[in-house]
């Protein structure tokens, strides 16, 4: 189903997707930033010529976190002002980068890895701007007459970016040990007991929702989250990989006294964070929160701003962005 109506003097074209929590919007752009360019000299609009014979705009993925939305900004503006195209954007609040994937391909179901319903003729995207594990789990599954044939991908850094909210920073600065809880050092078990200045994995555990966590039991070799144990163990001697009732894995350093472990929640690389509290010997519960239904991680925010805990984010993220009194704060690792 697909309206049209007028708001503030630019049109918006609403779609119906069953499939999804939300409703993706096709819009343009509400300012001018090249006032005084000329695109060409007849300033005529250009559109993309489908096969069969129509003009249509060129649609601009537009999806909820921040750094796609500046890109979509951008390409925008050289498409629409400079090059002198009909351009949309495709605004969703959605976080799953395989959907806009899915788009391009021309299925119909973002969700659907199958594409059993699609229109390879008429894509609701017309490429990706930015795509991560989600995506490159996605464009593998996909039927090969429909998978994209090339793939931006994230350009910044999200192995290893941990943070601690500043108050607690300052917490540990003020205590009698002085502890700085922004470098990694200070979490060495043999000589400091950082879990003091946390909240325990238990209370964390116990304010997440049900569903919200991703067991241990599904981050084989076929999920995105894969915890790779085997080669965590070949590179540390260490068998204990399993997860206490298939929720939190608690790191050597606080194996025996699970009560010393600093909580630590992720959205993914939770291989990587194994193999660091290995060898930093960081006391660590560490656990792993989904999308949730929404697919913005909405449960897993929540949880970082409620409880004292570390934190995987990453720049340019802005979603924590702004807490009244205090900000993430980089916990520095080995580079």
């Amino acid at each position: 189903l697909i309206f049209m109506l007028t708001f503030r003097s630019f049109v918006l074209f609403y779609l119906s997707v069953t499939s999804c929590s939300y409703t993706p919007i096709l819009r343009t752009h509400p300012f001018t930033c090249l006032r005084n360019y000329s695109n060409s000299s007849t300033n005529m609009t250009r559109f993309l010529i489908y096969a069969d014979k129509t003009p249509n705009s060129v649609i601009i993925p537009y999806p909820g976190w921040t750094s796609a939305r500046v890109l979509g900004d951008i390409t925008y503006i050289i498409l629409s002002e400079v090059m002198g195209y009909s351009a949309v954007l495709f605004d969703t609040p959605s976080l799953l980068d395989e959907q806009i994937l899915n788009y391009v391909a021309g299925c119909l179901d973002p969700d659907d890895p199958l594409c059993k319903r699609q229109d390879t003729e008429h894509p609701q995207v017309h490429f990706t701007l930015e795509s991560g594990e989600r995506s490159n789990t996605r464009v593998r599954e996909l039927p090969e007459d429909v998978r994209p044939s090339l793939l931006s991908v994230l350009s910044y850094r999200r192995t290893g970016q941990w943070f601690v909210w500043s108050d607690i920073v300052q917490s540990g600065l003020d205590s009698a040990s002085h502890l700085a809880l922004d470098y990694h050092r200070f979490y060495n078990a043999t000589s400091f007991t950082p879990h003091v200045f946390f909240d325990s994995y238990t209370q964390v555990l116990d304010y997440l929702p049900p569903g919200s966590i991703v067991p241990c039991s599904r981050m084989g070799a076929d999920s995105m989250h894969f915890r790779n144990t085997s080669l965590y163990t070949s590179v540390t001697n260490d068998a204990g990989v399993q997860c206490q009732n298939d929720t939190v894995w608690f790191s050597p350093a606080c194996r025996a006294n699970p009560s010393t472990c600093v909580p630590l929640l992720l959205q993914y690389n939770f291989d990587i964070a194994m193999q660091l509290a290995f060898f930093l010997n960081m006391p660590l519960a560490i656990i792993l929160v989904g999308p949730g239904a929404s697919g913005g991680y909405a449960e897993y925010y929540r949880a970082v701003r409620a409880c004292r805990l570390i934190f995987g984010w990453y720049q340019p993220d802005d979603t924590l962005v702004g807490e009244p009194g205090r900000t993430p704060t980089l916990l520095v690792l080995p580079r």
